[in-house]
């Protein structure tokens, strides 16, 4: 589950079913009444930001916010491949920016802390003109300019491949970042039009300084123990690896508004652990997930608050599909058909009130324009065609029940975190399913911390399941997943070529609506031979102290965390 409201175009993993750190936002939390028989579109009964809003004089001055991630970043630039995920970006949210930011709706506006000015001033060829607030600056005291954007588009558009990028949506389309007047006003150039260019100019630390996006050494391996530059609101002041504890202190070249929190606490929590530390108020905030005895929990916590808005997040099962049993497209298939995914889901939702559906596209969530059901016809629970399928592909069912190809039992293994009762959850659940098909499943529990680095990012796995947090850019941020089979965040080995063509179409349509049939057809596609098995949509629900406002759950806003504090 990588990935994001993270604004580069690329996904974010975080694991098993929950978010682990999303950029949110707030407004009104009705939550949804939970209904089996709802369908898609129901989904979007939850609002897109649910956290307290409170304005900036209404924030007390001062205060520690203390919170809980998954692990310390396993590389804090989070443009590289082993710093994409979800848990060590939201460690380094506090202390980035960029030009714009996402609102509720997930559209967005103009950042003044950056810049002053971001439009299209041209169609053919694409130019944005970008004049960043003459005020940013770097932690050292070094000004914002085009240099850093000009190098970080050279670090992430592949044309080097000594930088080990996460991705390179939106940077490849690139031909030039070209001064203008001054360092900071510029322009960027594409050589192919991009639809979701903003995606780049966001948060999350999707704008390096030139000093670490300029050599691949500094890129890769500058700052794999120690943060990048801040140029937010907060710097981090202090990493303790022993603890495993970060914290974050007011940026002191900060020039917009003055942060109200004394502290930001950045703490790791073992995922067993997590909603006790909530009860026993030693986090001020629990994003719960779909773990139900994490929401009944945080629920009992007598000063919070729970939360839930849409969510970005979808949960799914990945397969190693470049060798074994699963690089038969047959056998991915039957795989599919006999996972019940409806009960599935059900488990995961109904227990934390919100609306019983199942993901069923790669690209858009439920509820979100261009949404299409994709995924019933193509792998929808039938346990009658897995069994089809997997006679076709040359298995035979023995007396025992188990299928078996040239004396081969059918025995494959699934790679999960330890100590995530959820993971093993849904591991129990699709055991039973794969086990009444013939198909024995294997556990492969393996330490938490180590989880993506020595084995999602290395394709160390045969199944696996975690979940990608997306973006407000659906369409391009999806595309490193599945394409190309080389791409740093496509784990299941495959790819279908003509994908790059129909990516490449609908990143260059600038027509939203013919841009969603574009990414229907990328959807279809990728149903058609089965590299990831999309399970649940993932809601971002949250265990809040109460009095605490401006941060909390939300499907897209990202925080202002100049107002991030508690009620005075």
């Amino acid at each position: 589950m990588k990935h994001i409201n993270k604004m580069v175009g690329a996904g974010v993993l975080a694991l098993a079913l929950t978010v682990t750190g999303c950029s949110a936002g707030g407004g009104g939390g009705n939550k949804a009444t939970v209904d089996s028989s709802k369908g898609a579109s129901d989904s979007a009964a939850l609002p897109t930001t649910a956290w307290e809003v409170a304005g900036y004089d209404a924030v007390a001055k001062g205060g520690t916010l203390t919170l809980a991630v998954d692990q310390l970043p396993d590389n804090w630039n989070a443009l590289q491949a082993d710093g994409a995920n979800a848990a060590g970006t939201s460690v380094i949210d506090p202390t980035s920016g960029g030009p714009v930011r996402i609102t509720a709706d997930g559209s967005w506006e103009i950042n003044p802390d950056y810049a002053t000015e971001v439009k299209v001033v041209s169609d053919d060829p694409q130019v944005v003109e970008i004049k960043l607030n003459p005020k940013a600056v770097w932690e050292d005291g070094t000004p914002m300019s085009y240099k850093d954007f000009e190098a970080t588009v050279k670090a992430n558009n592949g044309s080097n491949d000594a930088y080990q990028n996460a991705a390179d949506n939106v940077y490849k389309d690139i031909e030039s970042v070209t001064r203008e007047d001054t360092d900071q006003n510029f322009k960027i150039t594409f050589k192919n039009k991009n639809a979701d260019w903003v995606s780049i100019l966001g948060n999350k630390g999707s704008v390096l300084p030139a000093s670490v996006a300029s050599t691949p050494e500094a890129f890769n391996t500058g700052y794999a123990t120690k943060p990048v530059p801040s140029n937010g609101p907060y710097v981090v002041s202090n990493i303790d690896t022993t603890a495993q504890v970060v914290t974050l202190t007011p940026n002191p070249k900060w020039w917009g508004q003055a942060p109200k929190l004394d502290k930001i606490i950045m703490k790791v929590v073992n995922r067993d652990a997590l909603a006790q530390a909530y009860a026993n108020k030693e986090i001020d905030a629990l994003i719960v997930g779909t773990s139900k005895d994490n929401y009944d929990t945080a629920k009992k916590r007598e000063d919070g608050a729970m939360q839930q808005s849409g969510g970005v997040t979808w949960s799914h099962i990945t397969l190693n599909a470049a060798k074994g049993p699963l690089a038969d497209v047959k056998v991915r298939q039957a795989v599919a058909h006999a996972i019940d995914r409806d009960t599935i889901t059900a488990s995961r939702l109904s227990p934390i009130g919100a609306p019983v559906t199942n993901q069923n596209s790669y690209i858009y969530m439920p509820g979100q324009k261009g949404y299409e059901d994709n995924g019933t016809e193509a792998i929808g629970y039938d346990v009658a065609k897995a069994e089809s399928l997997l006679k076709d592909a040359g298995y035979a069912k023995g007396s025992d029940g188990t299928v078996a190809k040239d004396g081969a039992a059918l025995t494959l293994t699934y790679t999960l975190p330890a100590n995530n009762p959820v993971s093993e959850q849904i591991f129990k659940q699709i055991q039973a399913n794969l086990k009444a098909v013939g198909i024995t499943l294997k556990n492969n529990s393996v330490p938490s911390d180590k989880y993506f680095s020595d084995y999602v990012t290395p394709k160390n796995f045969e199944l696996t399941g975690f979940s990608w947090v997306g973006t407000p850019y659906p369409v391009s941020s999806t595309e490193s997943i599945f394409y190309p089979v080389a791409s740093e965040q496509n784990f299941t080995g495959i790819t279908e070529e003509k994908l790059g063509d129909l990516w490449a179409k609908a990143n260059a349509e600038l027509d939203p609506e013919k841009r969603i049939a574009l990414a229907n057809e990328i959807d279809k596609t990728i149903f058609s031979y089965v590299p990831v098995i999309p399970l649940t949509p993932v809601p971002v629900t949250y265990g809040v102290k109460k009095g605490l406002v401006n941060y909390g759950a939300a499907q897209f806003q990202d925080f202002d965390w100049t107002t991030v504090g508690f009620k005075s």
